[in-house]
């Protein structure tokens, strides 16, 4: 009975929050004190009957009449586009570039252009499925109608935080171009697609809301990073091949050795031709061949929706990491699971760390984890990997075991657990708390400057 109820309030809560949004921005700040002042000047009026409080009362009255009507008769036709960079920050300002262009018959004034956000509702099952931090320590009334959890969930889903900008006037056909700004509180693929023109009535107290003509753009996230210390990473030797001896563009792999004769799958561009040209036979020139060190960086990711702030910080860990390791001198191994193991490769001849940032960008918790998938994985990887550095959110007895496997194999680890409570960590971690780095959430940029 209680979970039916509570499926029927999250489309009550859904319903609810769309036209709290929408009323919060047809209603000025001038409009919340008109609206605010004329009942109490009716409260006034009825009590005491003077003339004054009754004229009071009727100029609020009239001001709200006339300001819903004018408000009505604004129109618009507007066309924008948006001249967006591909990547941003969480945290930083983004400003970019918008272009409009009035497509009505008139001229188009005292306007206003607002990117909002996408809905942050959250899914039913996600709504159902979770539980707020502190949700056990409510009423009985809280916890049935879980009002508090809605507002968690919302609140943890939205996007990015915006401003209206105000837009110069534009003829019928004529196109200008302004300035709009956005924070981005959350990584992700952003998709913009709801800018809207907010229409002032001429007493200032309302704003109609119009869509304007627009195309879908998306705007990539990055986490946020933090700022890492020297960092170290031991283990035994097991460098890979790499440098421009894997790059597709031109060039070689390290030092010229001498000269040989062609050996079939020599690349043409080794081929020394006034040497070929003095024998007779091919002849190529050799190089030494570059090797490089190469490095894991394990994200935890499954990690129950209550602790999707420790997961964020996880993500931010690791994408500092990211940024940290040299890759023009080794190749990094980003592995995480996202409906299956995954393991990306980064470095000099691979792929570049932004397509680690951007993976990072977009990935999500995971619900249902393939433990044995990833083990084994990482296992294959191991006898390539000099060192890996390992962030967990969570921890259980999955992990305890799948961290006994890798050091098993010889693996040198250098891990970390982003927890809330440092205390409560260790407590969770047991005998393995002296192998980790404990981080807290409020610590984490101590933690990187010590290493």
């Amino acid at each position: 009975m209680k979970k039916l109820l509570q499926a029927r309030l999250y489309h009550l809560y859904k319903l609810g929050g769309s036209v709290q949004n929408s009323a919060r921005k047809r209603v000025t700040p001038i409009g919340y004190l008109v609206l605010l002042a004329f009942p109490c000047a009716s409260s006034f009026a009825v009590v005491y009957a003077r003339a004054s409080l009754i004229q009071m009362m009727s100029v609020f009255g009239a001001v709200l009449v006339i300001a819903f009507f004018l408000t009505w008769l604004r129109n618009s036709r507007i066309r924008i586009s948006r001249d967006l960079p591909r990547l941003a920050s969480v945290g930083e300002d983004l400003v970019y570039t918008v272009h409009y262009e009035n497509l009505r018959s008139g001229k188009l004034a005292n306007f206003l252009l607002e990117e909002l956000p996408p809905d942050p509702s959250p899914s039913k099952e996600l709504f159902l499925g979770s539980t707020e931090p502190g949700e056990e320590q409510r009423n009985a009334f809280d916890r049935t109608f879980i009002a508090y959890r809605w507002m968690w969930l919302v609140k943890q889903r939205i996007f990015f935080d915006s401003k209206a900008t105000v837009c110069e006037s534009v003829r019928k056909g004529e196109s200008k171009h302004c300035l709009m700004q956005i924070t981005p509180k959350r990584r992700g693929v952003i998709k913009l697609s709801n800018m809207r023109a907010l229409l002032p009535d001429p007493l200032g107290v309302f704003q109609r809301i119009q869509q304007v003509e627009q195309s879908t753009d998306h705007l990539i996230v990055l986490p946020k990073r933090y700022r890492v210390g020297d960092l170290h990473l031991s283990g035994s030797s097991r460098n890979q091949i790499g440098g421009e001896a894997l790059s597709s563009i031109s060039g070689h792999a390290g030092e010229f050795v001498g000269l040989r004769e062609y050996r079939p799958g020599d690349p043409l561009r080794h081929i020394h031709w006034p040497s070929w040209g003095k024998s007779g036979k091919p002849i190529v020139k050799e190089y030494e061949d570059v090797f490089f060190p190469r490095y894991g960086l394990f994200l935890d990711t499954v990690v129950s929706a209550e602790k999707a702030n420790l997961f964020e910080e996880g993500v931010s860990l690791a994408a500092s990491f990211a940024c940290a390791v040299d890759t023009r001198e080794c190749l990094l191994d980003l592995i995480f699971m996202q409906q299956g193991a995954k393991v990306l490769t980064v470095g000099r001849g691979v792929a570049k760390v932004e397509n680690m940032l951007e993976t990072l960008a977009g990935v999500e918790i995971d619900l249902k984890p393939n433990w044995q998938e990833l083990e084994k994985m990482i296992l294959q990887h191991t006898e390539n990997l000099t060192a890996c550095i390992a962030i967990f959110c969570d921890w259980s007895e999955d992990r305890l075991k799948m961290v006994q496997k890798w050091e098993a194999a010889g693996l040198s680890l250098l891990l970390f657990y982003v927890c809330d409570d440092e205390k409560l960590a260790r407590e969770q971690l047991k005998g393995m708390a002296k192998r980790f780095k404990i981080a807290p959430v409020d610590k984490i940029q101590q933690v990187l400057y010590s290493l």
